[in-house]
């Protein structure tokens, strides 16, 4: 890109909010055994009541009725409906079930529904009953984690276990039942079996602990209908790396970046701190929680290596380009938790949810310039598949990103790193790349599911071996630029969100092909990281002996995109943490070489070429991103953005993209087209019919004029289905337009996008796009409210950020936009004075 241009403000059409009407939540068909379905649930209740009424329990815990509604099939069945027989929601789950409890144990309101509903007594009859399916207790079973499913406790084990507890709301009474456990386990305990609760954490959706308990006691705990869910507690999973010799001792010296520069928090396995190339960088480093040093030895400073090599690249970006140049210019400040022992394990004793909440806490709140959290940590045990709920580390770090909007932090976190676990041997490792990324084994991990972060996937350096470049047994698996590291684990997320949102440079592996000469047979094996151009170059923590590390992993990817990240908020220090995200989204491309296996082209039909632009997604997210285009505009590319917007829940925005200039579609070569939105909701992880509470999404309109569009948004608002809202509303214009082409067919379409909090879609521009009828575009931003509490959240802020570029850099686009904006805000503020 040649000039750098500051980016233009996006023109929004002022004070148009379109209300939506809410629904009353229940759907579906109405049933014909009303009478004899209504005395099934009568008997059901029976069979929930009972049995609390007459348990006692262990750990003295006040008894709760807890049970599933499961919903009919194509039947929905609101939380204002929950409400009104009585019931409170604790949960809804993928299949339609929802987890109620309530504090009245004879359920008196939902049974005098229910009589009513079956016609035993006369009154309303409450037709909405009939969605429900069946009443289902909880079963031990249904509260066993995933990891402690696959590693049951054994008799005689002392097993360190993660205890959730079903939230009530009411903190108050969430401690009572946190003390009265840990009081029971104290009274249990002994010098064989000294079971015991080290830690718990109440949020305001989480309520967990960390306990140590024999097997007996386990099965006690899975008895009781206010536990939740018993699992095993994650552990971090860490790439291998190696040393690479390199002199720096004609290196000048480095010089620490300005004070205001925002700054890396790297939450790892510590920092080395006396490393040359990071003292004079290094903000701060502690140990959390350990303040008695009783755990973690060796204080802040890293043993293992990871945090070091992560380090190296948050603060440096491109190592290997520093030492190229003989130049170490930190461009951002780098702070660092350390987490993990020496064997890189987290405390046994501690929720993983509590270290990282006083992380957050120390280093945001005493540091402003503080913003960009990295996290190349990941519990390998934890594969997101689909239908799953969020998993809760990630959904501790959404619920800390809410929680410090205000600070405008931004969490970026590496994919993980999967192994092709279905090979039987490595040999396959290069006869079936890429097609196994797409496998189940190799989906992203907890907490890369995390909806307000970045998750970042890795992509292969291209390169062969610098050490040994002429051996033919040598060879790396993706072998080709941009292809997808070997490694690296893929999407889609919770709710089918686009994850990884992007990818960056991780490093590829090495198969070392050789034979057994007694055998005469091939042995493949693959190299440790220790070959030199596969790899990702940073520094090291043993720097006396070497300086630098070579390293493959997602985990150096993600902190390329950290430091990418730290770059954009020195550049804009009032941005949004959705700016940054939208700005870095925007940006990103796929790679110039991307697998055969993953192309869309002609000569596929319309379902092949959807399939492929979903593998794609899965793979790449949005692509790699591009620090120039992110930061700045150029003569034949614009961007226009709006950040720190607020729209009322359920209403809408509109936007105008000003005309495109002739010149723009008369030379020859490629336009693009980009929107992007960002947006930080509420999020819950019991709520399987959707992790956001809030969710948004956008569409754009060509060759068509405003007041057309408002319409049917407006007739479309008077509809009582607000779930097809935007459904509705294209219908009208395309029925009202019949014969022309009013929606920008953007990729990924909605369906895809809509489901994640930063979304993009992009189209190329043909020629053929004059015949918009010279009018500028449309752009509608809509803001659904899913389960979030009207009198909780009114507003959703956002971010938006679209741009225009053409492939020929003679196209002077820039100041032919700049100066149509300038003289749409000249007459909108002249209109304005006309009002007054």
């Amino acid at each position: 890109m040649g000039s750098q241009f500051e980016h233009l403000k996006l023109p929004r059409i002022i004070n148009i909010e379109l209300p939506r009407r809410s629904s009353g939540g229940f759907g579906g068909a109405k049933r014909t055994d009303v009478s004899e379905h209504g005395k099934q649930l009568l008997d059901q209740i029976s069979s929930l009541i009972e049995p609390v009424k007459q348990k006692a329990s262990p750990f003295r815990l006040d008894p709760k009725l807890i049970f599933k509604i499961k919903v009919a099939e194509k039947h929905s069945f609101s939380d204002n409906l929950v409400t009104q027989i009585g019931l409170n929601v604790l949960a809804r789950e993928p299949n339609k079930a929802i987890v109620v409890f309530s504090s009245d144990n004879e359920l008196t309101e939902f049974k005098k529904r229910l009589e009513n509903y079956s016609q035993i007594k006369d009154g309303p009859k409450y037709e909405y009953l009939g969605a429900i399916d069946e009443l289902v207790p909880l079963e031990p079973e249904d509260r066993i984690g995933r990891l402690l499913d696959i590693k049951r406790v054994q008799s005689g084990e002392l097993a360190a276990l993660d205890l959730e507890l079903w939230h009530t709301g009411n903190r108050k009474e969430m401690r009572k039942y946190l003390d009265d456990i840990a009081d029971v386990l104290e009274s249990l305990t002994s010098d064989t079996a000294p079971m015991r609760m080290s830690d718990s954490y109440i949020g305001d959706y989480l309520c967990i602990a960390r306990i140590k308990v024999t097997n007996e006691v386990l099965n006690l705990l899975l008895l009781e209908e206010i536990v939740k869910e018993i699992d095993r507690p994650p552990q971090p999973a860490f790439e291998t790396t190696a040393d690479y010799n390199l002199s720096i001792s004609s290196f000048p010296e480095v010089v620490p970046p300005p004070e205001n520069n925002c700054g890396v928090l790297v939450i790892d396995s510590g920092v080395q701190r006396g490393h040359p190339l990071i003292s004079k960088v290094l903000g701060e480093a502690e140990v959390f929680p350990d303040a008695k040093r009783q755990f973690i030895k060796g204080g802040a400073d890293d043993v293992h290596g990871h945090g070091t090599n992560v380090a190296g690249i948050a603060i440096y970006g491109n190592v290997e380009n520093c030492i190229q140049q003989r130049s170490f210019d930190p461009t951002a400040w780098l702070f660092s938790a350390r987490v993990t022992d020496e064997n890189n394990r987290y405390d046994e004793d501690l929720l993983i949810e509590t270290q990282f909440d006083e992380v957050i806490r120390a280093f945001v709140e005493q540091y402003p310039n503080c913003k960009v959290i990295n996290i190349s940590l990941g519990n390998a045990d934890q594969i997101y598949r689909d239908g799953l709920k969020q998993f809760r580390l990630a959904a501790k770090i959404d619920e800390i990103a809410y929680q410090y909007q205000h600070k405008n932090i931004l969490f970026v976190i590496s994919a993980g790193n999967a192994f092709y676990e279905e090979a039987e041997s490595n040999e396959q490792l290069r006869t079936d790349y890429p097609n196994y990324l797409l496998n189940k084994s190799a989906r992203i991990i907890d907490p890369a599911t995390s909806a307000i972060a970045l998750t970042v996937g890795s992509l292969s350096f291209g390169r062969g071996s610098v050490t040994e470049p002429s051996d033919v047994r040598r060879q790396a698996i993706a072998n080709l630029s941009g292809y997808p590291s070997p490694f690296t684990r893929t999407g889609f997320g919770v709710d089918g969100m686009i994850k990884p949102d992007v990818v960056d440079f991780g490093g590829d592996l090495v198969l070392d092909l050789s034979y057994r000469e007694s055998l005469g047979l091939p042995q493949v094996n693959v190299l440790p990281d220790s070959v030199a151009g596969v790899s990702v170059l940073t520094l090291s923590k043993n720097f006396n002996s070497s300086l630098f590390h070579i390293c493959s992993g997602t985990s150096f990817a993600a902190p390329r995109v950290a430091n990418l990240a730290a770059q954009l908020f020195t550049k804009y220090p009032k941005a949004s943490s959705n700016l940054i995200r939208a700005l870095i989204v925007n940006s990103a491309v796929l790679p110039k070489e991307i697998p055969v296996e993953f192309q869309c082209n002609s000569k596929q039909s319309q379902s092949q070429n959807t399939k492929q632009i979903e593998n794609q997604l899965a793979i790449y997210g949005y692509g790699q991103s591009d620090l120039e285009r992110a930061m700045y505009s150029a003569e034949n590319y614009v961007v226009l953005s709006e950040d720190n917007i607020f729209i009322p829940a359920g209403k809408f925005h509109i936007y105008e993209i000003p005309q495109l200039p002739p010149e723009f579609f008369e030379v020859k070569g490629t336009r693009l087209l980009s929107i992007t939105l960002a947006f930080d909701p509420p999020t819950r992880p019991t709520r399987g019919d959707s992790y956001l509470g809030v969710t948004m999404e956008f569409n754009l309109f060509k060759g068509i004029d405003r007041e057309s569009i408002v319409n049917a948004y407006v007739d479309a608002s008077k509809t009582d289905v607000p779930d097809k809202f935007t459904e509705i509303s294209l219908d009208i214009l395309k029925k009202k337009h019949k014969g022309h082409s009013i929606v920008c067919n953007l990729s990924p379409t909605s369906t895809l996008r809509k489901k994640g909090t930063v979304q993009r879609g992009q189209v190329e521009i043909t020629s053929k796009a004059i015949k918009y009828n010279n009018l500028p575009m449309i752009l509608v931003v809509n803001c659904n409210r899913k389960w979030a509490n009207p009198d909780e959240i009114e507003m959703q802020r956002y971010a938006l950020v679209a741009s225009i570029s053409h492939s020929d850099p003679q196209v002077n686009l820039y100041n032919r936009m700049k100066l149509q904006i300038n003289q749409r805000s000249d007459r909108e503020q002249e209109r304005l004075r006309g009002r007054v």
